[in-house]
């Protein structure tokens, strides 16, 4: 398995199984149309409604808008299911995710029992994280199972700032294009590299993963690099990052020294040139 370091966003994982039958619908349920998007919940408010506020529409940094939509999608017995959206508009209405209601008992005109998810106390977009902030009710089927109020994060939008980049198991590496790549106006290209995770980083170690790409970053792309590192023996790892340049400046991250923050030093990086053929470190295999 592949470490984190603050510079790379997630480790691989596998994907998560649905919530049980009876029991109130999770992040575990949804399931998400585009790449690079993702639920986590971020806080539990047990029965009691997690209040954001209220506005029922989210603006993101590419100024695209953000809501949420309820509507019926089939029946369990005599009850009607219900289905909820995650939508982006902004010329075109982008369904982005979805979560539907589940039948578990449709027996008898009385009999039927579903678990259900709703919408409640508004939406709220957090630029700094990439984040769709909503807060919503579940309830499991069974009747003695408690209503329980969550607030929870679909991630995976463009930041004002930051590359954040996740980690997927095809294997691949992604990313949104930022408003502002590190800071910058804007990117001409990114840089990809890994190497292995040490304390402290060295990146003048550092390997080329994908260079000069892409050809003309647009804001809120979706950016992809395919994972050729070996996989490290255990108990080790690697990590990334990916650097942004724009005319001729190049800026990787941040640093704090002394409780000081300061962008990392761009000279550390070796020279990118791509296509890349990877480099196999000592005590690495393919096996």
């Amino acid at each position: 398995m592949r470490s984190a370091a603050v510079l790379l966003v997630t480790i691989a994982c596998s994907g998560a199984f649905a919530s049980e039958p009876n029991t109130p619908l999770d992040c575990s349920d949804w399931v998400f149309l585009e790449p690079g998007y993702s639920c986590s919940e971020r806080k539990d408010c047990g029965a009691e409604p997690c209040y954001i506020g209220d506005d029922l529409v989210g603006i993101d940094v590419a100024s695209e808008l953000l809501w949420f939509r309820r509507f019926a999608s089939g029946m369990c017995g005599v009850a009607v299911l219900q289905r909820t959206e995650v939508v982006r508009d902004s010329a075109v209405e982008t369904v982005i995710a979805y979560i539907n209601d589940r039948c578990v008992t449709p027996s008898g005109v009385h009999g039927e029992v579903h678990d259900a998810v709703i919408p409640y106390g508004g939406v709220q977009f957090d630029p700094s994280r990439g984040q769709l902030l909503m807060s919503v009710r579940s309830q499991g089927g069974d009747p003695y199972y408690p209503v329980r109020s969550t607030m929870i994060a679909i991630s995976g939008f463009a930041t004002t700032f930051d590359v954040l980049q996740t980690y997927t198991p095809e294997p691949a590496l992604g990313f949104r294009v930022p408003y502002m790549p590190e800071g910058m106006a804007g990117a001409d290209h990114f840089d990809t590299y890994w190497g292995i995770l040490a304390h402290p980083i060295d990146f003048t170690q550092a390997h080329p993963l994908q260079c000069g790409y892409p050809a003309a970053p647009h804001l809120g792309d979706y950016l992809t690099v395919a994972d050729t590192v070996p996989t490290p023996p255990p108990g080790e790892g690697v990590y990334y990052v990916t650097s942004s340049t724009y005319q001729g400046t190049t800026r990787y991250g941040r640093k704090t020294t002394a409780g000081h923050m300061s962008g990392r030093d761009p000279a550390e990086l070796p020279a990118c040139l791509g296509p890349v053929a990877q480099v196999q470190p000592k005590g690495y295999s393919n096996d």
